[in-house]
């Protein structure tokens, strides 16, 4: 696993996120990893349908 880089850099935000998910989560240190991971993936999967959604009512204005 040492060798797998972070497709985004370690940011004091992150580690904000880290952080809060150990105060609300209760779950084990390895538990934190999965679980930021999966909150990131919901946010980002968000902003592509949102950036989704405005290219294709954009080009709606354009035609």
């Amino acid at each position: 696993m040492d060798n797998v880089k972070p497709i985004f850099p370690i940011t004091d935000e992150l580690l904000e996120l880290v952080d809060l998910l150990n105060q609300v989560s209760g779950s084990r240190d390895d538990q934190i990893i999965p679980h930021t991971m999966t909150v990131l993936n919901k946010v980002y999967a968000q902003g592509v349908m949102e950036g989704y959604q405005k290219a294709m009512d954009k080009q709606k204005t354009l035609r």
